[in-house]
This record gives structure tokens, sequence and C-alpha cells, in this order.
């Protein structure tokens, strides 16, 4: 899946990812916010704080990678 797919829904999917509804005026939250959005059985992990996307994978690969990413932006 990519963000210049035909699908209808896949662009639906990662509009709604693309969200970053809230500014910072101190440059972000510590640690950064990432949701694991899921469709079926292919999840993608985005923070909400910068530009970090994880790319489409397993629940499990998201989780992990949404963690990492919390645990790099922690401070």
């Amino acid at each position: 899946m990519s963000p210049n797919s035909p699908e209808p829904i896949v662009r639906a999917m990662l509009a709604a990812v693309h969200r970053r509804d809230h500014a910072h005026a101190d440059g972000g939250c510590h640690p950064h916010t990432v949701e694991v959005v899921h469709l079926g059985s292919a999840s993608i992990a985005v923070c909400h704080d910068c530009v970090y996307e994880s790319g489409f994978d397993t629940v499990r690969e998201c989780e992990r990678a949404a963690s990492a990413h919390r645990l790099t932006t922690a401070s």
C-alpha cells in the first residue's frame, strides 16, 4: 500500500492517519503521542507530534515501532 494507491479506502485511511490536529508552542510533547491505526491485518504507526510514520506492517511490528518512537522522544 502506498499514498499513491488508486484505492479510495487506502487514500481515505492515509488521509485520516496524517491528521495532526494540534500545534505545540514548545516544539512538541515528550514522549511523542504515537497512534497505531489498524486496517484489517495491516497497521501503521503515526506520530501526532512529528512526521514519523512506520509504514504499513503487522500490528505487532507497528506497536513495536510506536513504543520505540516513544522511548526515543522521551527526553
